[in-house]
């Protein structure tokens, strides 16, 4: 196997839009004064090139982004495609306030929530979750674990599906 044909390996754009389209989570990452890194799992909506989170500003994450703007996230999927797609975003932060910060965070709930529990949930989450933070990625990283998945099965005559753990 060549390690920079495996690890190298990109996905399509399409199969990026794909899982960052899905309702998965991402695990956002956001710098502490200390300068270690601060990761959560939050559920996020992709749009116009941006990734939007909901959050109370009382959190580490929302108070790092308001002090410092940084942020990375991680969206791991399986495109339609049926490929291992890892999609990475790292950027400028906006803590975003008030009506704005309601209406993203209504759009949030709306792509994860059934249409006959939405109202519930944005009763509850509203008096929670107070602002939504905009990640506007400068560098955008992606890759796929398909050549790997190929280069296993090829190189040690399995499925590769077959190989992992269930217990």
């Amino acid at each position: 196997m060549n390690p920079r044909e495996v690890y190298r390996a990109h996905p399509t754009h399409d199969e990026i839009d794909d899982v960052l389209g899905q309702r998965g989570v991402a695990a956002i990452g956001t710098l502490n004064e200390d300068g270690s890194i601060h990761l959560a799992f939050v559920i996020y909506l992709h749009e116009g090139g941006r990734l939007f989170f909901e959050t109370s500003s009382v959190t580490r994450k929302a108070r790092n982004a308001a002090a410092r703007s940084k942020a990375t996230f991680l969206v791991h999927g399986t495109a339609s495609s049926g490929r291992s797609v890892m999609v990475s975003g790292e950027g400028e932060a906006r803590v975003i306030q008030a009506d704005e910060a309601a209406a993203i965070n209504r759009r949030i709930r709306i792509k994860y929530v059934t249409d006959d529990a939405i109202e519930g949930i944005d009763q509850a989450w509203t008096k929670l979750d107070d602002v939504a933070i905009e990640v506007t990625p400068q560098r955008w990283r992606s890759r796929t674990g398909a050549v790997l998945r190929e280069q296993t099965e090829r190189a040690a005559g399995l499925d590769y599906d077959a190989t992992w753990r269930e217990d």
